[in-house]
């Protein structure tokens, strides 16, 4: 059988696991809030990227369509 814990200690340990359990849930939520940003920021640049590629196609398909009709 386990002894039993001193009285100060037995009321101090609950208080003290929550608060670990808090900080590693801060920890998680701050990292995943990071994240999401990256990611949000990463796909404004790729869309930014695709509209740039876009508009280099149309000019090319442009001077394709010119230089067969000449």
């Amino acid at each position: 059988m386990l002894p039993s814990l001193p009285p100060a200690l037995a009321e101090w340990l609950p208080f003290t696991a929550w608060g670990i359990v808090s900080v590693f849930q801060g920890v998680i939520w701050m990292e995943l809030k990071t994240s999401d940003t990256r990611q949000v920021k990463r796909t404004d640049e790729l869309r930014a990227d695709n509209r740039v590629l876009a508009e280099k196609m149309d000019r090319l398909l442009e001077i394709v369509a010119t230089v067969k009709q000449a």
